[in-house]
C-alpha cells in the first residue's frame, strides 16, 4: 500500500466511525449540578467548571412559559405520502472499491486527515480511487453514496421509490439538547428479548391460582360515595425523596393508587396504608379518595409520587386530567396533605388539604403544550404530561415526568429522515429507514413519536412549590416511540438509575411488537437507563434499556403492567419491582378485577440487570427476610395460566 493510499484508507475509517457514532458520547464525572443550558445546538461543549457555576442560576419559569407558549409551535401532517409503496430491502454487493470522492463531515464528525478537494484532485490520475458516479448517476449526495457503501447497498438494487426516500436523509443534525436518545435499533433490541423470552429479563411467572382482589379495595367510591368494588392499577408509596425508600410514616407506610368501578368512566387516586413491614396483603385499609367524594368522570386524577416535608405534611405529586374535550388534557399537579393518625384504632385519614394547584403543563420548546398537541394528528399522536415522580438532591427538589418534546426537538415527517434516530450499523439503519418509510402506519407512528421523559427544578418552597426551571429532557424517543410512562429514579452507587414503563405497540415498529403479540400476547416492557448525573448523561442498561419484558398474555390473571421500583434496604445491588396484575374491566374473567401484584426482585451490577426468581406476597413494597414468598412463584407458564383463558399464542402451545 503506497502512503497516498494508506492516508486514504485512515481517512476513511475516521468518516465511517463519525457516521456509527449516534449516541451521546460526553464524558461525564460523578456530581449532582445541572447540565447547564447555553447554545442548544451544542450544549456538550460546556466545561464541568462551567456547570458549576452555571447550575446555581436560578431563572423563574413563570416568565419563560408564558413567553414561549406564544409562540406558533405547528407541525404539518405529512403522513399521507403518495410515494409510500410497499417495497422493503435491498440487494448487498460489492463493496470493494470505498468511496472516496465523499464530503469529509458525516453525521456531525469532521474527518481533517484530507479535504474534499484533496480527493478530488488527488485521484483523477489513479483508477482505485475514480468516482463511480454513483452520486451523479443516481442523484445521491456524497454523503448518501459514503452511508450506502458503509451499509453494503448498491444504489441500482433500489427501487425508484427507495431511492428517492434515501435522498430526503438527513446526517448531518446536531444535538439539539442534552437528552439521550432512545434509538430504534435499541427499542428493536427490547422487542427481540421480548420474543425470545430471555431469562434475564422476562417478568417471572407467578402462580395463578395464589392471586386474589384487594380486600382493601371494597370501599367507597369517589364518585358514587358508595361501597363498591374497585379496581386498583398505578400505585406509588410515600417515598424519602433523597433516597427513594419507603418512609416509616409514624409506624406505617403509605401508598397512594389510582382506583375506580371496573368498567366505568370512574379514575380517581385513593390513599391506603399499613402498618410497616407489614406483608399481609389482607391487613392493607383505605382511608378513602385524596380529594373527597363526589368526584366526577371529567375530572380525573392520575398517578404520580409522594415524600414527606419537613413539618411532617405529605407533598402529592399527581396527574390532574381534564377529559371535556374527549381529550385528556393532562396537568402536572401538587396537592399539600396533613394526615390524622390514631394508633389505638389504627386509622388514617386526610385533616386538611391545602395550595392544590397546577404546577406545569409544558413550556412548548422543551416539552409538548396541550395547544401544540392539538394542532397536530391526534389520531397518531399520543399526548402525554403526567407520572410527575419527586427527588430530592441537595437542598433541591426536582419532578421526574412523562412528556413530549416541545419545538426545540419537534416530532414531524423530518425526524422520519433523522439518520441519528435509528441506531444500529449502517446497514440495520438503512434496512430500518426502508421498511418504515414503505409502511404507511409505521410512517405515521414514527411522524408522531416524541416520548419524552422530562425534569423540572422546584422552587424551595415544600408545602406550596413552583417551577423554578426547566431543563431539557433525560432521554427522547422521538421516531421510534410515543409513550414512555411512569419514569422514577433510584439514586444508588453514586449513580442514578432511570427507570420506565412502555408498551412497545405505542412505537414505530409493527412488524416487531405484532411478533411479540402472536408469540407471547403482549408487548409491555421496563425500560431503564443509567447516569453519574441527575440531568443528563443517562446510557441504556442493558445495551438497548431492557430491565423487564411481558412473559404472558394481556388477558390471564397473572399479565402485569405499570413497573414502578423501590429500593431494597440494606441492598446495593438489588430494586424491589411492584406492579399490578390483570389489565383492568375484567379482561381476564369475570370477577377478577385488577389487583397489586407479588413484587420481585431485579439485581444490579453497573449498567447491567437480572430479574431474580424471587417473589413477595401481593402488595408488598418494602423487602425484608419475611416477604419471600416461594408460592407466588412458578417456574413453568403452565403453573401461571387459569384454566379457560386463551392460549392461542405460540409459546404457549403445550399449556
Amino acid at each position: 500500500m503506497n502512503k497516498r493510499s494508506t492516508l486514504v484508507t485512515f481517512a476513511s475509517a475516521a468518516v465511517l466511525l463519525g457516521l456509527f457514532n449516534i449516541n451521546n458520547c460526553q464524558t461525564v464525572k460523578a456530581d449532582t449540578v445541572e447540565q447547564p443550558v447555553t447554545d442548544q445546538r451544542n450544549t456538550q461543549t460546556t466545561t464541568a467548571n462551567d456547570q458549576n457555576s452555571k447550575s446555581d442560576q436560578d431563572q423563574s419559569q413563570t416568565d419563560q412559559t408564558q413567553n414561549q407558549t406564544n409562540q406558533n409551535n405547528t407541525v404539518t401532517d405529512n403522513t399521507n405520502n403518495p410515494d409510500n409503496q410497499n417495497n422493503t430491502g435491498a440487494t448487498a454487493t460489492d463493496t470493494t472499491n470505498a468511496n472516496q470522492d465523499t464530503q469529509n463531515q458525516v453525521g456531525g464528525f469532521t474527518d481533517t486527515t484530507q479535504s474534499t478537494n484533496d480527493y478530488a484532485s488527488n485521484s483523477v490520475s489513479d483508477t482505485s480511487y475514480v468516482q463511480n458516479n454513483d452520486a451523479v448517476v443516481y442523484n445521491l449526495d456524497p454523503q448518501t453514496v459514503q452511508m450506502l457503501r458503509a451499509a453494503e447497498f448498491n444504489p441500482k438494487d433500489l427501487t425508484e421509490v427507495q431511492l428517492k426516500e434515501v435522498r430526503k436523509l438527513n446526517f448531518n443534525e446536531l444535538d439539539k439538547d442534552t437528552s439521550t436518545h432512545w434509538s430504534y435499533d435499541q427499542y428493536a433490541g427490547v422487542a427481540k428479548k421480548m420474543i425470545d423470552q430471555d431469562a434475564q429479563y422476562r417478568v417471572p411467572y407467578f402462580n395463578a391460582k395464589k392471586i386474589k382482589n384487594m380486600p382493601a379495595t371494597v370501599t367507597r367510591d369517589a364518585q358514587t360515595g358508595k361501597v363498591a368494588e374497585l379496581e386498583i392499577w398505578d400505585s406509588w408509596p410515600v417515598q424519602d425523596a433523597k433516597t427513594g425508600r419507603v418512609v416509616n410514616y409514624k409506624g406505617y407506610q403509605l401508598m397512594i393508587a389510582m382506583m375506580g368501578i371496573p368498567q366505568q368512566n370512574d379514575a380517581h387516586i385513593y390513599l391506603l396504608y399499613n402498618k410497616y413491614n407489614d406483608n399481609n396483603f389482607n391487613h392493607w385499609k383505605c382511608a378513602g379518595p385524596i380529594f373527597g367524594f363526589n368526584a366526577k368522570p371529567t375530572d380525573q386524577e392520575w398517578s404520580g409520587s409522594a415524600t414527606v416535608n419537613k413539618d411532617g405534611s405529605i407533598q402529592l405529586f399527581y396527574t390532574d386530567v381534564d377529559t371535556r374535550e374527549n381529550t385528556n388534557h393532562q396537568k402536572i399537579s401538587t396537592v399539600n396533605l396533613k394526615l390524622k393518625v390514631n394508633k389505638k384504632k389504627n386509622t388514617i385519614s386526610i385533616a386538611k388539604r391545602s395550595h392544590r394547584h397546577v404546577l406545569f403543563q409544558g413550556d412548548g420548546y422543551h416539552y409538548q403544550t396541550y395547544k401544540q398537541w392539538k394542532s397536530t394528528n391526534k389520531g397518531a399522536d399520543n399526548i402525554a404530561m403526567r407520572d410527575a415522580h419527586v427527588i430530592s438532591v441537595g437542598s433541591k427538589r426536582y419532578l421526574i415526568f412523562e412528556a413530549s418534546t416541545g419545538s426545540n426537538n419537534y416530532q414531524g415527517a423530518d425526524q422520519v429522515y433523522n439518520w441519528k434516530n435509528y441506531g444500529g450499523t449502517p446497514k440495520e439503519a438503512l434496512q430500518n429507514f426502508l421498511k418504515v418509510t414503505a409502511n404507511d402506519d409505521m410512517r405515521s407512528r414514527a411522524t408522531w413519536a416524541n416520548a419524552a421523559v422530562g425534569i423540572i427544578r422546584l422552587t424551595k418552597s415544600e408545602n406550596n412549590p413552583k417551577v423554578a426551571k426547566v431543563l431539557p429532557p433525560l432521554v427522547n424517543s422521538l421516531m421510534v416511540s410515543d409513550e414512555i410512562e411512569r419514569p422514577n429514579i433510584i439514586p444508588m452507587n453514586g449513580k442514578y438509575y432511570l427507570f420506565t414503563t412502555t408498551r412497545l405497540n405505542r412505537g414505530a415498529g409493527d412488524d416487531l411488537w405484532q411478533q411479540a403479540d402472536a408469540k407471547i400476547g403482549d408487548n409491555v416492557a421496563m425500560l431503564g437507563w443509567v447516569s453519574d448525573h441527575l440531568t443528563y448523561g443517562y446510557k441504556p442498561l442493558n445495551g438497548d434499556a431492557a430491565v423487564l419484558v411481558a412473559s404472558v398474555p394481556f388477558n390471564w390473571r397473572t399479565s402485569t403492567y405499570s413497573y414502578y421500583a423501590v429500593p431494597v434496604k440494606g441492598k446495593s445491588n438489588e430494586v424491589l419491582v411492584t406492579s399490578y396484575m390483570t389489565n383492568r374491566g375484567f379482561v381476564s374473567g369475570p370477577n377478577k378485577r385488577s389487583t397489586m401484584a407479588p413484587a420481585f426482585l431485579v439485581k444490579i451490577n453497573g449498567d447491567t440487570t437480572e430479574v431474580e426468581n424471587v417473589a413477595t406476597a401481593q402488595g408488598d413494597w418494602i423487602y425484608d427476610k419475611k416477604s419471600k414468598r416461594k408460592s407466588m412463584i412458578v417456574k413453568t407458564i403452565r403453573s401461571a395460566h387459569l384454566k379457560g383463558e386463551p392460549i392461542d399464542h405460540s409459546l404457549l402451545v403445550n399449556v
